[in-house]
């Protein structure tokens, strides 16, 4: 009995709590546990109806009918006057969500200015990619895990107040005659992240263009087209990640005087490609990463991992390689070696290559020191 007292003594103190701190603590816990706060006392049965975080995601547990009822439920019955801070859309491997619903979600996230949302699915859903046009996005996270799937992102991305881009498996359409560029018009971003992308047909170069963006991430991992061209112009990023196949012909527009950190893993095995260029010149992968190497030569911290390194000794072996000069990093403090378990090992290395190649990069760095990590 006295247990029981204090109990709803407990519960009475955490109920006096004003609104705001309420809300705060049920933001750390489930939708669905949030919800389910309603049946503690009248003083909790509306006040999730004011949450402006929604996190729609796999742990709410509910099997696929009920879950879209529930989300749907959710959305009817919350106060239309409050706006949504952030919303996450994440569905499992095995997570049948309708088209309807999902295009719904999306409607209502934009109509209540959604500042950051996550989209994370696997599903084969017809949408309409309406956040590429919600003018009050920070924070944009879109990631399909199906590869028959892509989102086809607009010519221009009118997105005025976005911090963060991050989109896997997106496709790039023309904005001027054969040249993407859509980030040009996001004045605000400053974290760009893009994955598995491709270019649509009529696309030959894309321009990954803006002077605000200090962080710059590059991911592929798909080795059926030819050669992408990218051309960088981004004279303020400090930090550049390349991951995947070295099937990306980098070039860059500015100087990358600001370049603190460079990290790049690429992937062994992968599929070579030869192209010929508009001026006739055969184009081999087999040296992407040497040239890679030169125009980074301004980076003081530089991360290659231990498949990177396998490549690149295959790389520079080959007779036919187009560059063999060493770089030149003027600014380099520390070249540091990646141990990846997954990947080629260092230990499948010859100490004697592996020497090698750090002697290759650090040949006009001597001050460079070199710290092996995992």
């Amino acid at each position: 009995m006295k247990r029981q007292r204090e109990e709803d003594r407990d519960r009475d103190s955490l109920s006096n709590l004003p609104d705001e701190v309420l809300l705060h603590i049920m933001k750390s816990i489930s939708i669905k546990d949030a919800v389910q706060t309603c049946v503690l006392s009248k003083r909790w049965k509306d006040l999730w109806k004011d949450l402006t975080f929604l996190n729609f995601d796999k742990t709410i547990g509910f099997d696929d009918s009920i879950f879209n009822m529930f989300v749907s439920s959710v959305l009817s019955n919350r106060h239309h006057s409050t706006s949504i801070h952030r919303l996450d859309f994440i569905t499992g491997r095995h997570r049948c969500i309708g088209s309807e619903l999902f295009n719904s979600v999306m409607s209502y996230a934009v109509l209540h200015n959604v500042q950051q949302l996550t989209i994370c699915m696997q599903s084969n859903l017809v949408f309409e990619p309406i956040w590429f046009s919600c003018r009050s996005l920070t924070s944009l996270k879109v990631s399909l895990t199906n590869y028959t799937q892509r989102v086809v992102v607009p010519k221009y991305l009118q997105l005025p107040a976005l911090k963060i881009l991050h989109l896997d498996l997106a496709v790039f359409t023309a904005s001027d005659n054969d040249c993407a560029d859509p980030f040009s018009t996001c004045n605000m971003l400053t974290t760009l992240f893009i994955r598995s992308f491709r270019l649509d047909d009529d696309v030959k170069i894309l321009r990954i263009s803006n002077s605000n963006l200090s962080s710059l991430t590059i991911g592929h991992h798909l080795s059926g087209p030819p050669p992408y061209q990218i051309e960088i112009a981004t004279p303020n990023v400090k930090s550049l990640t390349i991951i995947g196949t070295p099937i990306l012909q980098l070039s860059f527009a500015c100087n990358l005087s600001f370049l603190e950190e460079v990290y790049i893993n690429i992937h062994s095995g992968f599929r070579r490609h030869s192209t010929t260029t508009d001026a006739g010149l055969d184009v081999r992968t087999d040296s992407v990463i040497v040239n890679w190497l030169h125009v980074l030569a301004n980076v003081k911290i530089m991360t290659i991992t231990s498949s990177t390194i396998s490549t690149l000794l295959n790389d520079l072996s080959k007779s036919g390689s187009t560059r063999t000069q060493p770089p030149c990093f003027a600014r380099l403090e520390a070249l540091k070696v990646k141990k990846l378990p997954s990947l080629p090992s260092l230990k499948k290395l010859l100490v004697e290559e592996v020497d090698a190649i750090l002697e290759y990069i650090l040949q006009n760095s001597p001050l460079a020191r070199v710290e092996f990590i995992r």
